[in-house]
């Protein structure tokens, strides 16, 4: 009973698709110390067999370009893989595909030698370059696009090429595209399933790790993850990331006069008033702690985060939770801004303090209102 509950909220549980791909495309680079390897080694071997039959300068080009490429799609890999808790960025994945191509492409010129080769040699550079891609299936078919352009940079060579072939070494090319066309059709899907539904059971078994049980919003785990994202892909573009901490105004208070019980609900509603202020992509809010919320909002110059601030004031207000005990008679809130284009020169924490220190001036100026701080040297945000 237990797991067809436990299924059944998998199969009901929403994510969004950009992060499933970014995940999916991260596996792709998992492992991928064995596929240098392999490379370096069949590279090395058919490179050998290019110099006995053709000529040194050819098999040392072709060699030559087979890593290059290989270099490009791995060095891509190595810069999105190490920023783990990052989302990649569209671009950057049409990148990773092009670069898959690429790759594909070195062992795809071996095509343009065949026609020069021996019988024998012939038969093993079609092996190496069937090996190239059967090696690449478990890791790359994770994410389709990255294998295809994979898949089609070796073979596309391969099928012009065959005017140019005789008889026996096209009946062997035949063979080879039906053996991997059945490879991919049997496995490609297959295994895409199966990571997804991995990925699903993982982001279940980790979303209540993630988010705040009373107030359904993100808690502290989740704004140091978003806050680290966040802050990368603004330094990364070098666009303004503007952060808001917000405090219920003498909550304390008001636990102290309606309860508890009354004091969970009030920071649900402000939770939720909160939410419905910012819905763009890439704003994130989180509960921080106590009465504590945090706003995380990318792409936001101080101008549009007062606005947003501002309606965030108004929609609390608009709650009407009356506070006997508040010098505003309702439950309002107070709310430090700071807003900064990140740089190697300053820091998350420095953000965050700045932060905090505009949301003690907001309480100290009579609460139920927001202050602001831009960090140098972004004073043209």
């Amino acid at each position: 009973m237990v797991n067809k509950t436990r299924e059944s909220a998998i199969k009901t549980l929403e994510f969004n698709p950009h992060d499933l791909a970014c995940e999916e495309l991260r596996h792709v680079y998992r492992g991928k110390n064995s596929g240098k390897l392999i490379v370096l080694f069949s590279g090395l071997v058919a490179a050998a067999m290019l110099a006995w039959d053709i000529g040194g300068v050819y098999a040392g080009a072709w060699y030559a370009w087979l890593l290059v490429a290989h270099a490009w799609h791995w060095w891509l890999g190595r810069l999105d893989f190490l920023s783990a808790n990052v989302s990649i960025e569209l671009a950057r994945i049409n990148r990773h595909v092009m670069a898959a191509g690429m790759a594909g492409l070195g062992w795809g010129a071996l095509s343009i030698a065949l026609p020069l080769l021996g019988r024998s040699s012939k038969a093993a550079i079609l092996i190496i370059m069937l090996i190239a891609v059967i090696v690449a299936l478990p890791r790359l078919v994770v994410f389709l696009p990255i294998f295809f352009a994979f898949a089609i940079g070796v073979y596309a060579p391969l099928l012009l090429a065959t005017p140019f072939l005789d008889f026996e070494t096209l009946h062997m090319v035949l063979v080879i595209l039906v053996v991997v066309g059945a490879t991919l059709w049997a496995s490609a899907s297959e295994v895409r399933k199966i990571l997804i539904d991995v990925l699903l059971k993982q982001i279940s078994s980790e979303q209540a790790s993630w988010e705040d049980r009373l107030t359904g919003i993100g808690n502290r785990r989740s704004f140091d993850a978003n806050m680290a994202t966040t802050w990368a892909q603004a330094s990364r573009a070098k666009v303004p990331l503007s952060l808001m901490m917000v405090d219920v105004d003498f909550f304390k208070k008001f636990n102290d006069s309606y309860g508890h019980q009354a004091g969970d609900e009030c920071l649900r509603q402000v939770a939720s008033a909160l939410d419905s202020c910012a819905r763009r992509t890439g704003d994130s809010i989180t509960r921080y702690g106590g009465e504590e919320f945090a706003v995380v909002l990318f792409h936001t110059p101080l101008n549009e985060a007062r606005n947003i601030s501002d309606s965030m004031l108004t929609a609390v207000q608009k709650l009407n939770i009356r506070h006997e005990q508040s010098t505003h008679e309702i439950v309002t809130i107070s709310m430090g801004i700071a807003t900064i284009v990140p740089t190697m020169e300053n820091s998350m924490q420095q953000l965050i303090e700045e932060a905090d220190k505009a949301l003690y001036r907001a309480k100290e100026n009579g609460r139920n209102r927001a202050e602001w701080q831009i960090l140098s040297p972004t004073k043209e945000v």
